[in-house]
């Protein structure tokens, strides 16, 4: 049993690696996925680097910073913002060397999109990150004092989205600390770390312990039609979320803890061990439905990433079918709520006869 979890880990948080397809979308009621049981709720563990999430202001109209950090080492940073001004303003990410010695860069997973559509902008972010976050790319040695710039003009009432993993170490290879500033200018500051944050409104931003969560989903095909809501409220009246899934947050620029609400960048690696009770082979359905609103979503499973179109809480997104036998099986899954798309995301499986 011990050997079979430490397996079912090792899947969870990808160590196979991970290959990317397309697949069209196919919907369905939900109601027609229902009724449907809760699935056992899942002992979820953060791993990784820090993420930095930079959420506040979402929407603004003059230039400056929008958040600042501090990490070191291996760390994510998440962005989503809107300019509500008449200006196009460069939105992202600055990462400045703070140190007295030479920081080299590197990326392991980029994504930034820009989008009329808020949840548009999201999923283009988080497609781009699923399909590089397997290649490391030294993108700068940076000087002390020096920056590297992520960024993309964003024009008015367009929303800039980024996801962006980077790897910061001296020459020796061990980790470097620098300071992260989420910004947007006109022209480019020489000392973003310096910059003035504008104020906060009714979102998040904060830094955070771990950028990804792990855990392992049962489902036993006995069970029929059954669920598990990810990224599902933190609290309030439909907290559902799982055991380790909410870590607590600190504001560095607010001087205020913070809550992530829905696990904005961070990547939920599940295994997902499939019993098969029947003495038959079994083709079971994976679908996801936005119970909290409405978005565009994007996931792989078993190495393949799918991404939606637009899908409303009335509506399941038939992902794909897979083939069980009598002994079931494991599989993988990777997904993060995209920047601008409501949680929680609802995985339902199904089953029938082969």
């Amino acid at each position: 049993m011990k050997k079979r979890m430490l397996l079912s880990l090792a899947m969870a948080v990808g160590l196979f690696g991970a290959g990317t397809a397309f697949a069209a979308q196919e919907t369905v009621p939900i109601s027609s996925l229902q009724p449907a049981v809760q699935l056992e709720k899942p002992q979820l563990y953060g791993v990784g680097g820090k993420l930095i999430f930079s959420d506040s202001p979402e929407t603004f109209a003059t230039p400056g910073g929008l958040y600042r950090g501090v990490a070191d080492g291996e760390f994510r940073v998440f962005w989503h913002h809107q300019n509500a001004s008449d200006t196009t303003f460069e939105i992202g990410a600055a990462i400045t060397n703070t140190s007295s010695q030479t920081v080299r860069l590197y990326t392991k997973g980029r994504g930034v999109g820009t989008n009329y559509y808020v949840d548009v902008a999201g999923q283009d972010a988080l497609v781009q990150f699923l399909n590089t976050q397997n290649t490391k790319v030294l993108v700068a040695e940076l000087a002390p004092g020096q920056s590297y710039y992520i960024t993309a003009p964003t024009p008015k009432d367009i929303t800039n989205s980024g996801i962006v993993q980077f790897v910061a170490s001296d020459k020796s290879g061990k980790p470097a600390q620098v300071t992260v500033t989420t910004l947007a200018y006109e022209s480019k500051p020489k000392n973003p770390e310096k910059i003035a944050i504008l104020p906060s409104d009714d979102h998040g931003r904060g830094t955070f312990p771990h950028f990804d969560r792990i855990g392992v989903i049962q489902y036993d095909t006995a069970q029929g039609n059954a669920y598990i809501s990810v990224d599902a409220a933190a609290y309030g009246p439909w907290q559902d979320d799982m055991p380790g899934e909410y870590e607590n947050g600190w504001s560095a620029v607010d001087n205020a803890p913070v809550i992530n609400n829905g696990n904005y960048g961070v990547m939920y690696h599940f295994a997902v061990h499939v019993t098969n009770s029947h003495s038959d082979p079994r083709q079971v359905g994976v679908y996801l439905n936005p119970a909290g609103g409405y978005g565009h979503f994007a996931l792989l499973w078993n190495k393949q990433l799918f991404q939606s179109d637009y899908l409303n809480y009335e509506q399941a997104w038939h992902i794909t079918d897979f083939k069980v036998n009598p002994h079931g099986g494991l599989y993988s899954s990777q997904m993060s709520l995209t920047g601008g798309s409501a949680g929680p995301q609802v995985i339902y499986f199904t089953n029938q006869r082969r």
